[in-house]
């Protein structure tokens, strides 16, 4: 692999490191997330999948599941990785199961 390869694929374990421990604090906010992403130089092109994020979006499942979560949060993560929409575990759920199970889930 290039050194160019290397080091966005290292950029995007960052990046999902960073997601994954964000979105299962307390302090989970969309103003959170996106200052995360502008830490990471994350930008919304067309399409956008950022397909370097290889845990099949677990991060949006955590972000999904914490009681801080808001409709706001949804709509940011599905900005920046809308395939995380389709995107299931081994049960089969996708984020927005775990959205639709979450008694704390609020506008």
């Amino acid at each position: 692999m290039s050194e160019s390869g290397n080091n966005d694929r290292e950029s995007a374990e960052a990046l999902s490191d960073g997601l994954n421990r964000y979105c299962r604090s307390d302090l989970l906010s969309e103003d959170g997330l996106r200052e995360l992403f502008e830490r990471h130089g994350l930008r919304l092109t067309p399409n956008n999948d950022n397909a370097l994020i290889s845990d099949n979006y677990e991060f949006f499942r955590y972000a999904c599941r914490n009681e801080r979560v808001t409709e706001g949060i949804i709509r940011c993560l599905l900005e920046y990785f809308p395939a995380a929409a389709n995107a299931t575990n081994v049960f089969g759920w996708t984020p927005l199961h775990y959205a639709c199970y979450n008694k704390n889930m609020t506008r």
